[in-house]
């Protein structure tokens, strides 16, 4: 893993897998990556496959605060917010 020690973790209170980001260290990109690994306890399929990363990143990093991003990952169902949260949650 790229990012954070843990990349993302399970949260009860918001029901998903949580990781964060900082769009002047770990892209957003990245940390979907890492969270989606965690959630679906890895998988053969790159982020790619669903979303293009770059686009991604900077679809979040060149919005004001309140952007959000939300797309499907086979079951899961990914919430990027420009504020530096990432949520994966089962559909």
């Amino acid at each position: 893993m790229i990012g954070t020690d843990p990349p993302a973790s399970w949260d009860d209170d918001r029901d998903a897998y949580v990781a964060d980001f900082d769009a002047e260290g770990l892209p957003p990109s990245i940390a979907v990556a890492e969270a989606l690994d965690v959630a679906r306890e890895g998988s053969d399929r790159p982020l790619f496959d669903y979303v293009d990363p770059d686009a991604l990143d900077a679809l979040v990093t060149d919005s004001g605060p309140s952007m959000s991003v939300t797309f499907a990952v086979e079951e899961m169902r990914v919430t990027v917010h420009a504020d530096g949260r990432v949520f994966v949650r089962p559909s």
